[in-house]
Order: C-alpha cells, then sequence, then structure tokens
C-alpha cells in the first residue's frame, strides 16, 4: 500500500464515528486540533457542531456500493467534503469494470475478512477505520477516536440503532485494544 494514498502516516488523527451521543460532549476543539480530522460515511454531511462534534474533514471513508452512478455520485459528494476519500466496502469494489484501487485509495479486502475473521461478525466501517488506520501509521498513539459509543445512542445520520450484522461487544473490545490506551474518548449516551 504506497503511503501517498494514506496521507495521515506520521500525523495526529482524531477519528470520528456517527454515535448521537457525540453531540452532546465538548471535543469539538480538541478534534479540530488534529492535524487530520477522519470521519466516516454519512459523518460529514451531518450538522457538525464547533464545540460537540469539531468542524473540519480532512479524509472520510466511505461505504462506497451501489451501481456506477450511486458510486459517483456518493463519491462526488464526498469530495465535496474532503480532499481525500477511501472506499471501505469489501464488494462491489469497481465502478466502470474498474477496481476501484486503481482510482481512489481502498481498505485491502484481505484486511477486511482478517478483521471478520477476527471479531466474528462483519465489521463496521467504524470497525475497519480502526483497522485501516492502526495498519498505516507510525504509532498507534497518533489515533484519537470520538463518536464511538458502540450502538449506545443512535447514529447521527439516521436516528436509530441498528446493530445488527456487527458485534458491539467485540467491536469495542477490538477498537479499544487497537487504539493507545485513554485515546477513546466518550460521553455517555442520555436516557432521553
Amino acid at each position: 500500500m504506497p503511503d501517498r494514498e494514506f496521507p495521515w502516516k506520521d500525523r495526529s488523527i482524531a477519528l470520528v464515528g456517527n454515535a448521537s451521543s457525540v453531540w452532546e460532549g465538548a471535543f469539538g476543539p480538541q478534534i479540530d486540533r488534529a492535524d487530520c480530522v477522519i470521519r466516516i460515511n454519512q459523518g460529514a454531511f451531518i450538522p457538525l457542531r464547533a464545540e460537540s462534534t469539531g468542524t473540519r474533514t480532512d479524509a472520510l471513508l466511505m461505504s462506497l456500493s451501489g451501481y456506477a452512478w450511486d458510486k459517483a455520485w456518493m463519491y462526488s459528494r464526498a469530495r465535496l467534503k474532503a480532499p481525500t476519500v477511501v472506499a471501505m466496502t469489501p464488494r462491489a469494489r469497481t465502478f466502470l469494470g474498474i477496481d476501484l484501487k486503481h482510482l481512489i485509495p481502498v481498505y485491502p479486502a484481505q484486511w477486511h475478512a482478517e478483521l471478520h475473521e477476527y471479531l466474528g461478525a462483519r465489521p463496521s466501517t467504524g470497525a475497519m477505520a480502526i483497522d485501516l488506520l492502526r495498519r498505516t501509521v507510525e504509532r498507534v498513539d497518533q489515533i484519537s477516536v470520538y463518536g464511538f459509543d458502540f450502538w449506545g445512542s443512535p447514529t447521527t445520520y439516521t436516528g436509530i440503532i441498528k446493530a445488527a450484522p456487527h458485534d458491539p461487544l467485540a467491536e469495542e473490545q477490538f477498537v479499544r485494544g487497537a487504539v493507545a490506551p485513554g485515546r477513546v474518548y466518550q460521553v455517555a449516551p442520555s436516557d432521553g
């Protein structure tokens, strides 16, 4: 995997997930201080708040799926928000017959298979993001994680909690073991 595909190799990273509990926190300034702010799927398209989510997006890790025009629309929309877009989906990895890895950076299918086996369930884009980052940085202490509460609150863009087909406990254990201790910043989801 060429370093040029992943511009965060030696930079501090704020990976921002899509748990709506992130809106209840005050991590925004801390997120925006990172050298590289990375969001997942629709996370760059929600209302970003300076006080809680931060406002920058330097990279977007997306599950690009569907027909060619769907992929083109999702990618075009993503590029309006972030200079780097990485395709995370392990299947449907072609665009008009061309393997996406020849067009944009991708999360390797082999890494997905290894993570799937490790978790014992299909990994979420968030788990794949952690896996991608831990494999492409110089040190895991470069990675700080926000907006991950492992399906304790609805997502910011759907308003629902839908863990299946993922395994929240396995993913939480994986994430906490993959990054440096104390680097998963959480807000307890509210009961309301």
